[in-house]
């Protein structure tokens, strides 16, 4: 058997330019949010890193940028990495996926990145473009590109749009397949189902779009899909699963977004193709900010007192410094937090108290928050002390009688952000305290 790689690509996605951590404990020397500044770095390692690979041509999987209207910033930092590909005359292929695009439109920020004349193709829906622009079968839906003319390997790639459900109604029939007598792989962005489970980021953006598990099936040498941002295999369509064509794989995001994805190994996928026609897919991991998740405390049975201890003891074991991130990114700091589960409105009064001196114990990490998992007597589940739930249906529910924390879940959200947002920041984290001082006083009971 013949195993000498004749090509190899290089394949990641959800790198979400633009991207910044709400509640950081300070900005990054240049004055940027440094959660947006790893994002930066991030790429351009990934970028470094598929051309000493030697990659013939690479693919972005989608969510290029974190909203599909992307500041200026964003879009100078992605093209300044961007130009290292084009120096070393690497093609491009780049995906739509549901970040590029907002809900109810079918403009794409993937657009941004359509520039033939440099080397990269974007798959977006634009009935403006020439017909010397178009690739079929169904352009900007159902894209199916050839990345090396003289190499019989397909890219079937379907965007973000192409897997809307209502285009059937519209006359668009997005039936991607397998081109016979050549290695054909199957791109796409959204969520995919398997092992009963929906494998798909949080915190959704745009209209959840799902890719059916039935076109993983239909003989792709493999899969590789964008969405989920933890990389690696899907189960039970992987290597370990007796599969050698038709594995499915997840790019994974260059960066978690706060605490809402797995903390995990960061990169790319290398994809190679053997002269006896294999198909094979290798992570590589590239630099991440240490993030830590403290094992939950259980607040049940539990005084004020001793979990403060056990909080201060945790924070007490190092002063939460990354030397190779200080070296990488300009700022070595650690992400933490700490889970406080069952607590009670008497206990979380308690604990607030405690917010500034807990702060100061983090040390030097970069972000630091306690968060409560299933408050008692509410059942409201999952709610972070600094990050802004996701609203939904609250019928049946008790109401939130916690002001200081429907305060706190609204300083990025409504009027209440509108008011904040106009504030420079000496001004505002005083004002931010403050309110939330007085709130921590006021525990009214649920009037119902």
């Amino acid at each position: 058997m013949n195993n000498d790689v004749v090509l190899k690509a290089g394949f990641f996605g959800c790198a979400h330019a633009g991207y910044g951590m709400r509640g950081m404990a300070r900005k990054h020397p240049s004055g940027l949010n440094i959660r947006e500044v790893d994002g930066y770095i991030t790429y351009e390692l990934v970028q470094q890193d598929m051309i000493a690979a030697g990659v013939d041509f690479q693919v972005n999987g989608g969510d290029a940028f974190h909203v599909h209207h992307p500041p200026v910033r964003a879009v100078n930092a992605e093209r300044r990495t961007d130009a290292l590909r084009i120096a070393a005359g690497i093609p491009a292929i780049v995906n739509t996926g549901n970040h590029d695009v907002g809900a109810g439109t079918s403009v794409s920020a993937a657009a941004l990145l359509h520039q033939p004349e440099l080397g990269r193709y974007a798959v977006f829906p634009d009935a403006g473009r020439p017909d010397t622009d178009m690739i079929g079968p169904v352009p900007g839906y159902y894209e199916v590109h050839q990345p090396l003319a003289d190499v019989p390997l397909y890219l079937h790639v379907v965007s973000h749009n192409g897997l809307d459900p209502r285009l059937p109604e519209r006359g668009i029939n997005i039936d991607p397949q397998p081109i016979a007598g050549g290695v054909n792989i199957l791109v796409s962005h959204g969520i995919f189902s398997a092992d009963g489970r929906l494998f798909g980021a949080d915190d959704r953006h745009g209209a959840e779009r799902v890719i059916p598990e039935e076109w993983a099936n239909r003989g792709w040498d493999q899969s590789i899909l964008s969405d989920y941002h933890t990389p690696g295999p899907i189960p039970g369509f992987g290597p370990d699963d007796g599969r050698e064509r038709g594995q499915v794989w997840m790019t994974g995001s260059l960066i978690g977004r706060g605490f809402s994805d797995d903390i995990c190994a960061r990169g790319w996928l290398l994809l190679e193709l053997t002269k006896d026609g294999r198909v094979t897919v290798t992570p590589r991991y590239v630099w991440r900010r240490p993030q830590i998740d403290f094992d939950t405390i259980d607040a049940r049975g539990t005084t004020i007192d001793e979990i403060n201890q056990l909080v201060r003891e945790r924070l007490a074991t190092q002063d939460w410094w990354d030397d190779e991130s200080a070296e990488v990114t300009g700022d070595g700091g650690y992400i933490l937090r700490q889970k406080i589960s069952h607590t009670t409105n008497a206990q979380r009064h308690g604990i607030r108290a405690l917010a500034g001196e807990w702060a100061a114990a983090a040390g030097r990490a970069a972000y630091w928050a306690f968060a409560w998992e299933d408050p008692l007597p509410n059942d409201f589940g999952f709610r972070a002390a600094t990050d802004t739930p996701t609203t939904g249906d609250t019928s049946g529910r008790p109401r939130n009688i916690d002001l200081a924390q429907a305060f706190t879940e609204r300083i990025e959200e409504g009027r209440v952000g509108a008011v904040l947002r106009n504030l420079v920041d000496d001004v505002r984290n005083p004002v931010i305290a403050s309110t939330q001082r007085v709130l921590q006083e006021l525990t009214p009971d649920d009037p119902r």
